[in-house]
């Protein structure tokens, strides 16, 4: 069994795609998501967005704007929504602050659509304006199901797609859980997230690209 830790827009894609490699799915998102109001394109040649969880705030923008998303499924959600011209980096804030340094997408005339408390460091490293669309709450406790599902030791893996996430599952746990965790992978979209977790409690923890990582059931 495989615990999807991502809130929508993604958790049905998540389960979906690890169903299809073989595995049970079982929805564990860690996140609630609240959307803010949507944001005028104004002067914004360019917008960057570090989750699809961001991608509603931009339902008013020309579909021929150019997004710059933080990885390849961020990437793919911008497209599904209609925008044309959509190019991605490679998982996390840092490889997005590179990519966009190298084609000189920076300055006032961007903006960092993000997450509430989200991409400061990364808005100030680039020039660009920032605006917070959506706000991420974190959930205090497991689903009833997924709890039963790790004490019993039925647990394979648990997909971790951004750094609260992982810091909301490991809080979400308790004694009895985290014991569970030495026969549980830890699957991570990146390093950063990767860094947030305690790699000896885990059976193992990997990165980038988790379904990649979990493999065909065998």
């Amino acid at each position: 069994m495989v615990l999807v830790t991502r809130p929508e827009p993604g958790l049905s894609a998540a389960m979906e795609q690890v169903r299809a490699l073989g595995w049970q799915a079982m929805a564990c998102p860690m996140l609630d998501i609240t959307p803010f109001a949507p944001v005028a394109p104004e002067k914004f040649w360019a917008v960057l967005v570090t989750s699809a969880n961001a991608l509603p705030a931009l339902r008013d923008w020309p579909r021929d704007r150019l997004v710059v998303a933080v990885g390849a499924q961020t990437a793919a959600r911008a497209r599904q929504a209609g925008f044309v011209n959509v190019e991605a980096a490679e998982g996390d804030a840092r490889a997005l602050a590179v990519f966009c340094r190298a084609r000189g997408i920076t300055g006032v005339d961007v903006l960092l659509a993000s997450g509430e408390g989200y991409g400061v460091e990364l808005a100030r490293d680039l020039g660009v304006q920032r605006v917070e669309v959506y706000a991420a709450c974190k959930r205090e406790a497991l689903a009833t199901e997924a709890a039963q599902a790790l004490q019993g030791g039925r647990v394979e893996a648990v997909l971790l797609y951004s750094g609260k996430t992982a810091e909301a599952f490991r809080e979400a746990l308790g004694a009895e859980d985290v014991t569970a965790l030495s026969a549980v992978r830890a699957l991570c979209l990146s390093e950063a997230i990767a860094a947030r977790l305690n790699h000896g409690e885990w059976r193992a923890v990997t990165w980038p690209d988790p379904l990649e990582q979990l493999g065909p059931a065998v």
